[in-house]
C-alpha cells in the first residue's frame, strides 16, 4: 500500500512511502497537470485533454512500475 505525502524535496509534489519506507518522488511543483487523484494539489488542475494529450506526445504512456514516471501518469494525469 502507498502512502502519500506533500513532498519535503524541493519542487517535488509528493514522497511515496511504501511499507513506511521512502520510495519516490514525484510531480513537478511549479507544473499544471490534468487531474491531481490524490488531492494536494488540485488547484493545479487544468483539464484540458489537448494539454494531457501533449504530455503523453512528450513522455509516453509506458511506465516501468513504482517510478516517478509511472505514478506521475497513474495520479496526476
Amino acid at each position: 500500500m502507498y502512502v502519500f505525502k506533500p513532498s519535503a524535496r524541493k519542487n517535488k509534489k509528493y514522497d511515496v512511502y511504501k511499507n513506511d519506507k521512502y520510495l519516490i518522488s514525484f510531480g513537478s511543483s511549479s507544473n499544471q497537470h490534468y487531474f491531481d487523484k490524490i488531492g494536494y494539489y488540485s488547484n493545479l488542475n487544468h483539464l484540458d485533454k489537448k494539454k494531457k494529450d501533449n504530455y503523453y506526445k512528450r513522455f509516453g504512456k509506458d511506465a516501468i512500475f513504482e517510478t516517478a514516471k509511472w505514478f506521475s501518469s497513474k495520479y496526476l494525469w
